[in-house]
């Protein structure tokens, strides 16, 4: 049973060991795609448009945002109005 444990072990290290070399991989052709094509010219430009999309996303994102919690916070500050009324008018009835 220690021998299948081990293997198990063994088997778990490769895969991340594997793993680990593709993203190295990427990580290479990646960066030497950015050599290959200039990329002192071409980066900078890639970063603004990156940077337009993320701010899209951003946007997105809180509006969504928004629009999910903002009937939600209503609901609660209506509860917590129609609360505070009855407690005021149990506390003049005890009176």
């Amino acid at each position: 049973m220690e021998a299948l444990r081990d293997l198990a072990l063994i088997l778990l290290a490769l895969e991340a060991a594997l793993g680990t070399l593709v993203v190295l991989a990427v990580i290479a052709a990646i960066n030497y795609a950015l050599f290959y094509f200039r990329w002192w010219r071409t980066l900078p430009r890639w970063f603004a448009i990156a940077r337009g999309y993320l701010h899209q996303g951003r946007q997105a994102v809180e509006i969504g945002s928004r629009a999910v919690a903002a009937p939600i916070f209503t609901l609660e500050a209506t509860w917590a109005g129609v609360k505070g009324a009855v407690k005021d008018l149990r506390s003049r009835q005890t009176r």
